[in-house]
């Protein structure tokens, strides 16, 4: 079978498994395709009829009319008085109902949400069904057939609130539980819902999958406009098993309709920088405000080709940005220009060193600040920000430049209704963007970056049917295709300085198409009291990758020149013992390169590609879901949901072949590792890492396939009936409130980037070969002529290709796959008390709960083990803290005592007057904290000795580290919520959210990120150490938002009765806003340019002592976490080896920022359907600035604690001129 876009292999894949995993993958597809699945993204209407003695009305007929399309369906009461209408499309409906003895009753304006489910009881007075009692309104606050919890948001709220991105999903971040920090669609902080990571929301547009299978970031490939939107249902807690493809926040979308009616609507919003506020960094070093200038619009209509039968929609938007980007780059100081290095003296005042000083003095070569190094300086602009750098040597430049971009957006709809009955329908969605985007130049008078283009288009079929009154089918069809690609400038290797900005930018440009095909079959039955639905869902997915293969690279880092902390240190009066920031310069001004990597890829025979030449992959996933519910209306008031979701997860793979595996288990080799460390023995005796393409019968996929994915759901509903007495006026009557328990098991979606990260870069394909790392000192290192000039002497050729491919030793860092990963999974719990008071009002509490476990998080599995000496049983780690701890106090080398480790395990270090201890302690103290670049010295170049095994006692020999991404981790969330709700009446809507809560885990980075970077475990062998609360973790939010129409003009209450001209005066008003306040984030003090237990994670400083309170954001050294920078400095020390520090130990500034629009809306004298809106909007209304981006670190005391830009923008002005009908 083939789809455009892929070829389907899901039958045919692997060794020796295939037949198994066909029997598994046909059954779930024929179960799925001839039963029933998922999201149809329909509502239900139910409910139970009964007469005036409270007895049950069986065969009653109930019919339902659509107001907006005109068709109708029948169906009759059973034998419990109970009727349902399963699947209908979200709109507003009229009811009637009648029975042979009793009035007819119409309920009219009745209003169904997208995936909700309705109970609506009536009650039939005896009489003729000539006689007709009509009831209006709409459909009742309380939720009482579940226990999820969550929001709708219609068209009303979609339109007329103030949202600067006019992206609908956006009304996600205004959910209890939901964090909105900014940072845009790959920030980690955003988005995280209930303690969940902010990777696991599930976004479908009219049923069907619209993520981001890439990174899964929050946000829809295919762009969904605010004008083309119905509504908006959004669950944060416990969905029924018909929804939870991941555990996050599930986000269904429906596309408008046409009607019977003609309808549309003509739009332009407008944004200039006349009205805009300066941002408050730009403003603070002088900076004119950036240019803005946007221009957002469209047009919209919708209508009927055949009345009551079939339906058209469109929808144009364009959008043109000519404004400025605010851009933040690291450059050197006017005196590091001049080749003079600053420096902290023990006194806290700063030290000068002079280039004729550094030359005779600091130099071994004597030559001082590299001539080369010196003319690139002098290239980059002088610096006007002393928010960033190390505050002497290194500062901040900020700038503004154009940063233009061109969007359209494409979408129609079409409906048909099948035959005059209704009981057949069809439709077709289609979504095409067309983007242009440029990227800013490195620094100005530079080329932009880069170029961004997007295609990405999709479309949905749905075809509804009725088979029976009480038994409705759903069939959907989706294709969405993801296509971007972007441009970058690098022509060459290049060579990078630690602590400054690439002088020009190094970006490369690489093409991605991800077509993913989905099909569903919905089947909802209504059975007596049971409510049941069962289905399924497939899903394939093809990530298609084209980018060009990565340059060789090469690095000024003192941290990897061997002896730098003595050679370069000596002769600096008064340098504290706390100097990695002065070794960094140092380096970087003397241009020591102190390693390279080289790169290279090869084709699937072993050749060599040239550098830079694409290379392509394509990663096949394909999904199989099932699931069954059923809602049992046990009695009036109580309701259970049951239900049990099955998930298939075929493990990802490169469908073109191109694809390795390990010879052995990757988490063996680690336990081999640990075992070899226990029992005393050296690193050199483990397995050597061999790599083999699938043609080798020890090949295997890239974790194992999950068949056993079970996720049951449970909740109860109880919603007192109570009609009179002090229970009513508790409850409010029948109805009126609800008392809802829920506990549902959710998996993780995985796999994606994983399968992306390793099949990119996957040994035998690609190899990375680090080289000279800790084997140059000041003396040898080759010095740097240019940015595009490599060493050649540190290039190694490439190795031989072909299969089997061992490592090679001293390879480059490299990211890979535990082959024992298992699907992450998380226990939502959640118990609520809603009750609905009187003109629409409804409050909610909520205790909201998630256990999370085998949750993702990356470690080094080729990190320097904890060898234990069998001979005292005291192991490394031990060792290395005692002599750090001793180094920190500056004990003289005489005083250092004998520690049996360093006396067993390195005799030969014996020598000289000193013992093997105080040799090793020399070392030590050289390196100050820095605990694995010393043991890189002693375990594998011998420095000052060898252990009794020789090199490698700790060390890998292969590889220095191994980036491997593990289902080991937990987590805790425990929440309070309360939801005060207005339904739009008299005028008004809003909704007020607050959520008091704390989560917990062991690391919050999400799957896209890199493979070594924030919140990597930093000791591998104890990994609670990183237990702390969550990087999103905001103890207090509050949101609201809301629409007023003013109570003023014609039909209104006050001058209701006002003539034209008055009306057009004072009639027509509206104010909306949205407000958003909450707690800070947590902040981590960094170590400082430190490695004290991980080789390649750094880890956290460690608490010694009180931080002082407070927050400044006022002073004039800018704006900074703490009051008292440098006693907060003071508080914090570099972590010991074998620990990992203190993980969000502090909280940073928190968000507050106010929307909001006036818009005073016209009726044209022609025609009342057709109005004219005139809008103005302000965003960040207040112009307050709260900040961001502070990374307090260790090695850099003169910006301990600065602010490097702001939570949220400044001040900006939007107007708008909408005309509908």
């Amino acid at each position: 079978m083939s789809f455009a876009g892929f070829e389907c292999e899901q039958f045919v894949r692997g060794k020796g498994t295939a037949m198994k995993r066909s029997v598994y993958e046909l059954f779930f597809c024929l179960t799925a395709f001839a039963a029933a699945p998922l999201c149809g993204q329909n509502a239900e209407l139910s409910g139970t009829i009964t007469d005036t003695s409270k007895s049950v009305v069986p065969q009653a007929a109930v019919r339902i009319l659509s107001r907006t399309n005109g068709w109708d369906r029948k169906t009759e009461t059973n034998s419990s008085g109970i009727y349902g209408f399963p699947s209908l499309p979200p709109g507003t409906y009229d009811l009637e109902i009648s029975k042979e003895g009793f009035q007819t009753l119409n309920r009219t304006g009745i209003k169904l949400d997208v995936e909700t489910h309705v109970q609506l009881d009536f009650t039939l007075k005896v009489g003729n069904t000539s006689q007709t009692i009509t009831v209006t309104g709409d459909t009742d606050l309380v939720q009482n057939t579940d226990a999820s919890l969550g929001n709708v948001i219609t068209t009303q709220a979609i339109t007329q609130l103030p949202f600067y991105a006019r992206d609908p999903i956006g009304l996600f971040f205004l959910q209890p539980g939901v964090t909105n920090f900014g940072g845009g669609i790959y920030s980690e902080i955003s988005g995280a819902v209930n303690g969940g990571k902010n990777d696991q929301a599930n976004i479908t547009l009219d049923g069907m999958d619209v993520n981001d299978q890439d990174s899964r970031a929050l946000y829809s490939v295919l762009r969904i406009t605010s004008d083309s939107v119905q509504e908006l249902r959004m669950t944060t807690s416990n969905a029924n098993a018909d929804m939870g493809r991941s555990s996050g926040g599930q986000l269904a979308l429906v596309t408008k309709s046409g009607t019977n009616e003609l309808h549309g609507s003509l739009y332009d919003y407008h944004r200039g920088t006349e009205t805009t506020a300066n941002s408050f960094f730009d403003n603070r070093v002088g900076n004119p405000k950036a240019p803005l200038l946007i221009d957002v619009f469209g047009a919209s209509v919708g209508g009927p080709i055949k009345k009551n039968r079939l339906f058209y929609y469109f929808n144009y938007e364009g959008r043109r940005d000519r404004s400025g980007a605010s851009v933040l780059q690291t450059v050197p100081s006017a005196r590091l220009r001049e080749g003079i290095v600053q420096y902290i003296k023990t006194d806290g005042s700063i030290g000068e060193l002079s280039p004729d000083y550094i030359k005779a003095s600091i130099d071994p070569q004597h030559i001082g600040p590299d001539p080369a190094v010196l003319k690139l300086f002098q290239s980059y602009p002088f610096p006007n920000d002393n928010t960033q750098g190390d505050g002497m040597n290194t500062l901040g430049y900020r700038f503004s430049v154009p940063q233009h971009s061109k969007e359209d957006t494409y979408i129609s709809r079409f409906d048909y209704v099948v035959d005059s009955a209704a009981k057949h329908n069809l439709f077709w969605r289609g979504n095409l963007q067309n983007d242009h985007s440029g990227g800013v130049p490195q620094f100005p008078g530079d080329i932009p970056s880069s170029v961004g283009l997007n295609n990405s288009k999709g479309l949905s079929v749905g075809y509804n049917s009725t088979l029976k009154p009480n038994l409705i089918s759903t069939f959907r069809y989706g294709f969405t295709r993801s296509g971007i690609e972007s441009t970058g400038i690098q022509p060459a290797g290049a060579v990078s300085f630690v602590g400054i900005s690439n002088r020009h930018a190094l970006t490369r440009g690489d093409a991605r198409r991800i077509p993913v095909h989905q099909v569903t079959e919905d089947l909802a039955w209504i059975h007596g009291a049971h409510d049941v639905r069962v289905g399924g869902v497939g899903r394939w997915i093809r990530n298609i990758d084209i980018q060009p293969a990565p340059f060789h690279s090469a690095d000024i880092r003192a941290n990897r020149i061997k002896g730098a902390a003595i050679e370069l240190e000596a002769n600096v009066p008064d340098l504290p013992s706390d100097s990695g920031s002065y070794r960094d310069i140092m380096v970087d001004t003397l241009g020591l390169i102190s390693d390279a990597i080289a790169n290279y890829r090869y084709d699937i025979n072993g050749n060599v590609l040239p550098l830079g030449s694409l290379a392509k992959n394509v990663n096949g996933n394909n999904e199989y879901e099932l699931y069954a519910h059923d809602t049992w209306k046990v009695t009036r008031a109580l309701t259970v949901t049951a239900g049990l979701r099955w998930s298939l997860m075929p493990p990802f793979y490169e469908a073109t072949g191109e694809q390795t595996s390990m010879t052995f288990s990757l988490n063996d080799w680690f336990n081999q590792r640990m075992a070899l460390a226990q029992q005393g023995l050296p690193q050199y005796a483990v397995d050597k890492i061999t790599f083999v393409n699938q043609k080798d019968p020890r090949w295997k996929p890239l974790y194992p396939y999950h068949k056993k994915n079970f996720a049951p759901r449970l909740s109860l509903a109880y919603s007192p009936q109570a009609s009179d007495g002090w229970l009513k006026w508790l409850t409010g009557g029948p109805g009126k409130s609800s008392i809802r328990a829920g506990w549902g098991m959710f998996y993780d979606l995985f796999g994606s980037t994983v399968a992306h990260q390793f099949i990119g870069n996957q040994p035998g394909f690609s190899t990375s070969i680090l080289n000279g790392v800790n084997t140059l000192t000041a003396s040898t290192a080759p010095r740097f002529t240019g940015i595009y000039d490599l060493p050649s002497q540190l290039i190694p050729p490439p190795t031989k290709g072909g299969f089997p491919q061992v490592l090679p030793d001293s390879s480059s860092g490299y990211y890979l796959i535990d082959d024992t990963l298992k699907p992450p999974y998380s226990m939502n719990m959640n118990f609520s008390v809603g009750r609905e008071f009187g003109h629409g009002f409804f409050v909610q509490g909520s205790y909201v709960g998630r256990l999370s476990r085998r949750t993702l998080l990356q470690r080094d599995v080729a990190t320097p083990t904890d060898l234990k000496d069998p001979v005292s049983g005291m192991d490394y780690f031990t060792a290395a803290a005692q002599l750090t701890k001793l180094g920190f106090a500056n004990t003289p080398t005489a005083q250092v005592p004998a520690i049996p480790f360093w006396e067993n395990i390195f005799p030969g270090a014996t020598g000289n007057g000193l013992t093997a201890t105080q040799a090793m302690y020399n070392e030590y103290k050289g390196w100050n904290g820095d605990g694995t670049d010393a043991l890189y010295d002693i375990d594998v170049y011998c420095s000052p000795a060898c252990s009794k095994f020789g090199p490698f006692a700790m060390f890998n020999q292969q590889v220095p580290a191994l980036s491997v991404p593990s289902t080991l981790g937990k987590g805790a969330y425990h929440a309070m919520q309360w939801t005060v709700r207005k339904r739009f009446g008299e005028g008004v809507t809003f909704d007020l959210n607050y959520t008091w809560s704390k989560s917990m885990d062991y690391s919050s980075r999400p799957e896209w990120t890199g493979p070594f970077g924030q919140e990597m475990v930093v000791n591998v062998f104890s990994p609670r150490q990183m237990w702390a609360v969550s990087t999103y973790d905001a103890r207090h939010m509050v949101n609201a938002w809301s629409v007023w129409q003013l109570p003023v003009g014609k039909g209104k209450r006050f001058l209701n009765q006002a003539n034209r001209l008055v009306d057009a005066l004072l009639g027509g008003w509206q104010i909306s806003g949205i407000w958003t306040q909450s707690s800070g984030l947590p902040v981590t003090v960094g170590n400082g340019r430190a490695w004290p237990t991980d080789y390649w994670v750094a880890g956290y400083a460690t608490q010694i002592g009180p931080v002082p309170g407070g927050n400044d954001t006022h002073n004039g050294e800018g704006p900074n976490l703490f009051a008292d920078p440098a006693g907060a400095y003071a508080a914090y020390s570099r972590t010991l080896p074998g620990q990992t520090g203190q993980r969000n130990g502090l909280r940073s500034d928190g968000q507050f920022s106010i929307d909001s629009a006036l818009s005073k809306r016209f009726t044209m004298p022609y025609n009342e359907h057709h109005t004219v809106q005139v809008r103005g909007e302000a965003f960040n209304t207040t112009n307050t600035a709260r900040f961001a981006c502070v990374y307090p670190s260790r090695g850099n005391p003169t910006q301990f604690g600065k602010y490097t830009c702001a939570l949220n923008g400044p001040r900006i002005m939007q107007f708008a001129l909408r005309y509908e009908f």
